[in-house]
């Protein structure tokens, strides 16, 4: 099984009780709600939505937590904090953020078939 850069899908499968049915219900359960979650996310940024980017970095890391993806759970952090602190989003944090969600959607993808053989 090739090395995951991005999710430790051992987390996941750990938290199911290493349910293998449980861990592919929850992979597709992410891959089904992520975008939409980002999606707000990334409206409130666009509109300067202080209190939705907070609520919104606070929910998809707590998803994202549960797959291992230790880069994007902090970089949600970390924007929720200088948020909170600051009022701000960085230049860039948008497009660089999309990038590594996009490479966590295709590990978790590559998660269900190492652990479960699943088609997604």
């Amino acid at each position: 099984m090739p090395a995951y850069r991005h999710i430790d899908p051992a987390v996941l499968f750990q938290a199911t009780g290493h349910d293998l049915e449980m861990f592919r219900a929850l992979s597709q359960t992410y891959l089904d709600t992520s975008p939409a979650m980002y999606a707000r996310v990334e409206q409130a940024v666009r509109s300067g939505a202080m209190q939705a980017i907070v609520h919104g970095c606070h929910t998809l890391r707590g998803t994202v937590t549960l797959l291992g993806a230790r880069a994007l759970t902090a970089r949600l952090a970390e924007l929720e904090q200088l948020v909170r602190h600051q009022g701000v989003a960085p230049p860039g944090w948008l497009d660089e953020t999309a990038a590594l969600l996009g490479a966590v959607e295709q590990e978790v993808r590559r998660s269900m078939l190492d652990y479960t053989g699943a088609q997604t």
